[in-house]
């Protein structure tokens, strides 16, 4: 071959391989540009709020790290002001300690918000927003006038007791089968409505969040039958009831877990003297709970006193809940003045809640199920788990607030929402 043909050829090479050099490096650098000018937002929640409550940012690619710090699960949705119908990023139940990162999204100038909306979560002040491009630096968060929040807890209190679809925690009667007393309880998906027009996937013994009451008394021979209707497996615990190992209800310790479609018989005598407990999942518990699967199980004496009631807390998804409910939609609690009234409280969350009475001092006379000497509060804790007894007479008429003393639990800018009651006294 003529030497000037290879000269040519050679160079041609070298040409060629520096081109296809220079593109390969241009396009590690224009992807290196890429990923630099994504903007990587960390988003903490916890109760009840975002931190950051107000991020400002370039107009361009985005992506939320978002980490649940909180105790109970919590959800990021991020969408366009008044579209959190349609939200652009939706992380929903997001455990406690879980960290999530959003897919990439290209944002335009304008403002966005954020939240959390699981019931009573929002109101209690888990938002924010984001504010994209030029109008970041000209932007001022709105506040509420005293008029506008004045306003707004009007229209709550006015609004209670709201009317919603479903009562919890009613008392189930038993069938009679040869001297024992059979209670039937179907555990399945439900939607259940929590305040006016919120409703959220449950789990429920019955339809019902609380689930049905179960009462019997000393020396009674009882059957649960347990029908599983859920996607999942699950079981009963009987919190705080003395029964043989065979009957506690945890899978793979006591028993085998409930398949769906499947029926389990708990079978005991009580042996308890009467008191407060409560039942509930112990499969997956820290979401079957937390979705619905708990219930209040009394054991019965003598009553010296005129009315009772049962008062349940929850905290969670279902948000802060009296009875399954949230202000304005919690039922009050209806006394003639004078009445000796007698009160159950049961916490089956995961949260500490101080009850308290405004207008009344009680009598503390039992604590899970067993009786204390008697002591006087205003103002009562009670941790996961716990049962209290407490009695009071209602020696003045007026509406009594009955609240939980976690104010962000109770109250917000907006008004009173979550796990709010009344001692309602009449002439």
């Amino acid at each position: 071959m003529n030497m000037w043909v290879q000269i040519i050829i050679v160079s041609l090479l070298v040409l060629i391989l520096g081109f296809l050099v220079l593109i390969y490096v241009q396009g590690l650098s224009s992807h290196a540009m890429t990923d630099n000018d994504i903007q990587t937002i960390p988003v903490d929640i916890k109760e009840f709020k975002f931190t950051p409550s107000e991020i400002q940012v370039k107009q361009g690619k985005v992506k939320f790290v978002v980490t649940n710090n909180g105790s109970v699960p919590h959800e990021f949705l991020f969408y366009e002001s008044g579209e959190m119908t349609s939200p652009i990023v939706a992380m929903k139940n997001m455990a406690s300690g879980q960290t999530r990162e959003s897919d990439v999204i290209e944002l335009r100038e304008g403002t966005y918000e954020m939240g959390c909306h699981l019931p009573g979560h929002f109101e209690a002040g888990m938002k924010g927003k984001i504010v994209v491009g030029s109008t970041a630096s000209q932007h001022v968060e709105k506040t509420m006038s005293y008029e506008e929040m004045d306003k707004a807890h009007e229209a709550g209190v006015k609004a209670f007791p709201a009317k919603t679809e479903g009562i919890g925690g009613q008392i189930i009667e038993p069938k009679i089968v040869d001297g024992v007393k059979v209670f039937e309880l179907t555990a399945k998906q439900i939607n259940w409505e929590v305040s006016p027009g919120k409703f959220v996937d449950s789990y429920a013994y019955n339809g019902q969040v609380p689930s049905p009451e179960i009462r019997v008394k000393h020396g009674d021979k009882v059957k649960i039958v347990l029908k599983n209707e859920l996607p999942e497996s699950t079981s009963i615990h009987f919190h705080g009831v003395d029964l043989p190992f065979s009957q506690d209800g945890v899978p793979f310790i006591s028993q085998p877990p409930v398949h769906p479609g499947e029926t389990f018989e708990y079978e005991f005598t009580i042996v308890d003297e009467p008191g407060t407990f409560m039942y509930h999942s112990h499969h997956n518990a820290e979401q079957q709970v937390d979705k619905g699967l708990f219930g209040t199980f009394i054991v019965e004496g003598e009553k010296n006193w005129d009315v009772e009631y049962t008062l349940v807390t929850g905290d969670g998804t279902h948000g802060f809940t009296l009875n399954g409910k949230g202000f304005p939609a919690t039922a009050p609690i209806v006394v003639k003045k004078d009445q000796k009234v007698f009160v159950r409280i049961l916490n089956d969350g995961q949260l500490l809640h101080p009850m308290h009475l405004h207008g009344f001092d009680f009598q503390v006379i039992a604590q899970d199920g067993k009786h204390v000497t008697p002591y006087t509060r205003d103002t009562l804790t009670v941790a996961p788990g716990e049962r209290y007894d407490i009695i009071f007479t209602a020696s003045k008429d007026g509406i009594w607030p009955f609240h939980c003393h976690v104010l962000s639990h109770v109250e917000s800018d907006h008004g009173m929402h979550g796990m709010v009651t009344a001692v309602i006294v009449q002439e």
